[in-house]
Parts: C-alpha cells; structure tokens; sequence
C-alpha cells in the first residue's frame, strides 16, 4: 500500500515517515509533499492508496485537495489532520468522505490504529472487486457447465427456490423461465457399426446437441444437457407459432436424419408431454428414462412421442435417499446439520408415505448403510470398528433411526477430534516460526506462506485456539526477549532493537514504554 502524507509542518512530515513502524500495518511505499499543489503533482506522478493531510495549509487547503483527490482518484483513502476541531472541518471532511478526522497532537497508537483500519478496509475493497471480477469470468467461460448443473439437479429431484432459481436461470442466460410451459427432449446416441472410439463419444455428443438446438433455434427456446446416463436431454420452451406436438415432432425425424448423414450415427429420440417448469420437470424426465429402457431398449434409431395419457408404473422408492444432496455427500462435507435433517426427511417420508412396510424400511436400511461404510473407508478406517460389516436382523423403524443418529454422533465427535489435533498441529507450526524469525520483520503473510494457507484463515485459527491475536502474540514474545537482553549490559539498546526486529530504534523505544512503562534505558538502570 503507497501512503502519502501532506503538511506543510516539514519537520512533523519527517517526524511521521521516521518514527513509526508502517510496515506493521501493511505500508510498503511513503511519500511526502509540504503542499497541497505540491501533492498534487506527487498523485500525477505515482498515485496513493491512502492520503493523510492537515486541513489549514497556504494555497490549496486540505479540504480542497480532498475534493480534488476524490474527483480524480475517487478509490483513494483520504484522513484529515489538524489542530483545529472545528465542526464545518468535520462536515466537509464528511462530505467528501473521509475515513478518519485526527487531532494534533495525534498520539502514534491513534495515528497507526487509524491507518491500520484504513489498509484492512482497501484491502477488503480490492479482494471484493478481484473476487466480483474472477466470479464473473468464470461463470463465463463455464457457462456451458453451470446451464448442464443447474438442469441435471432439477431433473435429480434437487429442491429449488422459486426466487434463487429465477435469478441463476437470468445469469446464466438460459431461455427458460419459472412457470413456463415446456417439453423435454432425450436422446440416446447409437454408434452400433463402431465407427467411433470411446474417446470420440462427447464430442459426437456435443456435435449432436448442436445440430439439434440449431434446429430448433428459428422456434423454440432450448436448454440441454447430458443426464448421468449419457443421455443427451434437450428442455424445449413450447412458445413457437403454429402446432407445436407435429413441429417438435419433424424436428425430431430431421435430426435424427441429419445426424446419420453427417455422424453417421443413429439416434433413438424420446419427446415427453407438456408440464409446468419446473414443477413437473422431473416426471416428465423419469417417464423419458423409463420409456428408453421398457419400449426402446436394443432398438435403435426410433422417434417416441409420449402424450398425456400414456402411463407407466407409479414408482414407489423412497425418494428422499436419492434426492441431492445425498447422505454420502453430505457426510463427506463433514456437513453434520445437513446429514441429521437428511435422515429426519428419511424418516420423516417413510412415516407419511410407508409406514408399517418393511420392505421400504429395509430400502432405507440399506442406503444408509452404505453412506456410512463409504464415509468410513473414506477415511481409512475399518469396517468393523462400527460393526459395519455384519448383516443383523432388520431393526424397527424407531430403532434403525436412533442406531444412525448414534452412528452420525460418534463419525462427528471422532471427525471433529482430529480437526482439533490439526489446529493444534497449525498452531504449534505458527508459533514455532515466529520464535524462530524475532529478528526479522514478521508479517501476517510470511507466516501464511510457511503454512500455505490464506492470512485470514490463520488468524482466525490462532485467535480460537489461544485467545490471542497473533500480533499480540508476536509482541509478548518481543518483549519477554527484549527483558532478557536488556538484562545483559553488552548488548546496546539499538541491538537489542535489531535482535527483535525493530529496523528503527525510536519506535522500539516507543513500544516497550508502552508495554512496561519505562524506557529500555530505565529498565536496565
């Protein structure tokens, strides 16, 4: 971060730049000017981050090279300095949005807190901007991916929220809309003659999508995807003009058509009945899948067109084992809330919909089991340190719930253990570098890039586990040596400074009178 400091006190300038430790607080690069014009020309030249200046100064005032500098470079920090407390210095200072309004005599502790604050507030402003800017470029050049997650977790049975749902479908510029009236398209790729390599098949996939949506560009709005299956689905917004069941139905036969002359391909296409998006999404895409498998099955190159009253077997699984997110996932996420409601919305559905059927409870039985047994080899553990591995008689249903809510509690204490041994681990590793660097000048992010972790993620960690910041804890370290050596008259107060990382000896002076209450000197006598 760049300071600028304006007065036209030189000697109080020299005073600042000299005696404070700025390094501390996140200042690399200090500049000076004894004018407001003179500051001017220093901010054409090299801009600041951060701007200190006193308010009453000949030619251009403070206040004016306030309005000046935010006019030009309106992402600079500015503080006003002055002796006077008049209230109008305050309203213009406040007008022009300043960050801090400091009295002369300022005391450094005061000056260095404010400057602190200032350097944290810019950059949490730049990580801001630079996250706003990195998340927008990646929902660009990731688009395709996102609209092909977004469509897999409605069609999965994922729930949604009409509202969040409504906006991810405006970012990512998807041509479908909360409660339009829409049909859905499946595709099954059939290469039977093996012209292709399995290496070649998603890009066969991708050219086949793009023959199709191209197809359907002059009417309809579409929106695809490929399923977990392979399949290629297509969600087609019926607001074409003329008869929409025989159009989708002659694209579907053109496709099919194209896609053997230029691929040499076949294709089986499934085009489903009309529902409400995204409400009946999800049905519409399951009579798909299981039209595939009951009516298609080997055959090949064939265009279905269900309508409204074709039917199939109602299924009868419990579906919350399967809906995203799923027990396994959410265990493996270490996320403990989300897999106990998980296993209410189990329970819960198996109370309202099945209950006395053994058959659905041996379903959920099952399922979470084998979340559990994933999670645990996951983790390199054992099986049979959970009884995991033996096949009991099936429990009741009050019985099979509280053996998993045991399950999840011991998985959790044991998880949440050996979070607590690695913060330790972390802890002890920070506190081992600073010892081991006193006499260098420690920073936040060097102690980040020996742990290679981010700055904040550390401090908080040290902050939970010791109750200290790790500033403080780097100044009680300091001062606790600084005794020690002081102690031992061959060391002069200046080396003493420099063994502890103090370049400036001034300001070491300064802060061990603040912590003891005498000077070094003192001390010593």
């Amino acid at each position: 971060m760049k300071l600028l400091i304006v007065d036209d006190e030189e000697h109080l300038v020299e005073c600042m730049v000299a005696s404070l430790s700025w390094s501390e607080v996140g200042i690399t690069d200090i500049s000076t000017a004894y004018s407001g014009k003179q500051a001017l020309d220093v901010m054409e030249d090299d801009p600041a981050d951060l701007v200190i200046t006193d308010v009453r100064m000949p030619g251009l005032n403070g206040i004016e090279l306030i309005g000046a500098i935010k006019s030009r470079w309106p992402g600079t920090v500015c503080m006003m300095l002055s002796g006077h407390a008049e209230f109008e210095y305050v309203q213009e200072g406040l007008k022009h949005k300043v960050s801090h309004y400091l009295l002369k005599p300022v005391k450094d502790e005061e000056l260095i807190a404010a400057v602190r604050e200032a350097v944290d507030g810019l950059l949490a402003e730049k990580e801001q901007l630079r996250t706003y800017i990195q998340s927008q470029s990646s929902i660009h050049r990731n688009l395709p991916v996102l609209r092909a997650n977004l469509l897999n977790n409605l069609i999965q049975g994922r729930s949604w929220n009409g509202r969040k749902l409504a906006e991810e479908l405006n970012l990512y510029d998807i041509p479908v809309r909360v409660g339009d009236e829409v049909s859905l398209i499946l595709i099954r790729i059939e290469d039977r003659k093996r012209y292709y390599g399995t290496s070649d098949l998603p890009v066969m996939g991708f050219a086949v999508t793009n023959i199709v949506e191209e197809l359907l560009a002059d009417g309809y709005g579409c929106w695809s995807c490929e399923d977990l299956y392979g399949h290629l689905l297509i969600v087609v917004n019926n607001n074409p003009e003329g008869e929409k069941g025989q159009s989708l139905e002659r694209l579907a036969d053109e496709s099919r058509r194209i896609v053997n002359q230029l691929l040499r391909l076949t294709v089986s296409v499934i085009l489903s009945p009309t529902g409400v998006f995204p409400e009946n999404l999800e049905e519409l895409y399951q009579r798909c899948v299981t039209t595939v498998r009951s009516q298609i099955g080997n055959d090949n190159d064939i265009v279905v067109r269900l309508n409204g009253e074709n039917s199939r077997v109602a299924p009868h699984v419990v579906k919350s084992l399967y809906t995203p997110p799923l027990l396994a996932h959410l265990l493996e996420a270490g996320n403990w809330t989300g897999a106990r409601e998980k296993l209410e919305e189990i329970f819960r559905e198996w109370s309202s919909d099945y209950r006395g059927s053994n058959e659905h409870l041996s379903e959920i039985d099952y399922a979470i089991k084998a979340a559990f047994s994933y999670f645990v080899h996951k983790n390199g553990r054992m099986l049979a340190d959970y009884r995991l591995h033996k096949f009991e008689d099936l429990k009741g249903d009050d019985e099979l719930k509280h053996w998993a809510s045991s399950m999840l509690d011991k998985l959790q204490e044991e998880m949440n253990a050996e979070l607590s041994d690695s913060r330790h681990s972390l802890v002890s590793q920070i506190q081992q570098f600073i010892q081991e660097h006193l006499s260098e000048d420690v920073s936040l992010q060097a102690i980040a890039d020996h742990v290679f972790l981010h700055p904040t993620h550390i401090s908080k960690v040290f902050k939970k586990e010791t109750g200290e910041n790790i500033t403080d804890y780097l100044l009680r370290l300091r001062m606790e040596k600084a005794v020690f050596l002081l102690k031992d008259s061959k060391y002069k107060v200046y080396e003493v400074a420099g063994m502890l990382g103090y370049k400036n000896p001034t300001y070491f002076i300064k802060v061990f009178k603040e912590h003891f209450s005498v000077t070094p000197q003192e001390f010593r006598e």
